[in-house]
């Protein structure tokens, strides 16, 4: 297909003028199976997940983000936790996601994290919740791996 392109190409062109053509296939996100980045990690960073609500203006109006559509503002309520991850498995071994888990059962906070030199962990029903740059995760429960013995 390439060479028909420049065939056709060299009959609206004159002798002196090439045009060079490559044609690439673009990768997309939905190339990726960002479900399968292994088992076990490296847990960095526990930090709370708020809960939302919509509020309201001066006026009575509900406050609109850039997008039109009503602002979110975090609340004092905890609903779960987010944890910062780095990958230890698989296609995607040494990059670092955030993973968030509803619930109030934490098994691990920061300061105990900052005594350990590792604290491996696995998470129970994980899939993506949002494919992007970055992407992030959820799961249904998280589960702290024991270390093993030297």
């Amino acid at each position: 297909m390439v060479n028909t392109i420049l065939k056709e190409a060299d009959l609206f062109c004159p002798n002196s003028v090439r045009i060079n053509f490559t044609i690439y296939q673009m990768l997309s996100m939905r190339d990726f199976d960002y479900s399968k980045i292994g088992n076990i990690f490296e847990l960095d960073e526990v930090t709370p997940k708020m809960a939302t609500e919509e509020r309201l203006d001066d006026s009575g109006n509900k406050i609109m983000g850039n997008d039109g559509t009503p602002r979110k503002f975090n609340t004092d309520e905890i609903v779960g936790y987010k944890y910062s991850v780095t990958i230890l498995e698989g296609e995607h071994r040494k990059k670092s996601t955030q993973i968030t888990v509803a619930g109030l059962d934490c098994p691990i906070n920061n300061a105990e994290i900052m005594k350990r030199d590792s604290v491996k962990c696995r998470f129970t029903g994980l899939e993506p919740s949002m494919v992007g740059n970055p992407i992030y995760y959820k799961a249904e429960k998280i589960e702290l791996v024991a270390p093993q013995a030297k």
